[in-house]
């Protein structure tokens, strides 16, 4: 139950550091540059537009990149659940549904990491080659 508890904060993490450095930051970066760059309101509301779509696309919110999106949910979910039966303590656990749960994060952290690695191999989103390697990283360990 620990070793589960600890893959899923790995993912957690994984996740976070990827929206909050790769995406936020980065891009926050490439926008304040071109905003300071900007020479008139049309160009600063091509600008702001631009941002919005690249935010949008990178945090895989596109009907392209969708099933990625509802595996990372699907875990997300599995660590919500776990944390309340966490919460509750050790009496609220039964075997089966630790090994289910493992199970399901496995399944879904295995196809999430073959997912990224094939789309970054293929160039098609050089941007999740972050997160494909963290992923990939505590994919070892499962």
């Amino acid at each position: 139950m620990c070793l589960l508890r600890v893959k899923l904060m790995h993912f957690v993490n994984s996740l976070h550091n990827y929206i909050m450095t790769r995406i936020l930051h980065s891009t926050g970066l490439e926008f304040q540059h071109q905003v300071q760059e900007a020479k008139d309101l049309d160009q600063l509301i091509k600008i702001h537009y631009r941002y919005l779509a690249t935010i949008h696309d990178r945090c895989l919110l596109r009907e392209k990149v969708s099933f990625v999106k509802e595996a990372i949910m699907k875990v997300l979910n599995l660590v919500l659940i776990f944390s309340d039966r966490w919460q509750a303590g050790f009496g609220a656990w039964k075997i089966e549904s630790i090994d289910k749960m493992e199970s399901d994060f496995k399944n879904c952290h295995m196809f999430l990491v073959t997912i990224l690695n094939k789309a970054v191999c293929r160039g098609s989103f050089p941007h999740l080659e972050s997160l494909a390697l963290s992923l990939m990283a505590g994919f070892e360990q499962c």
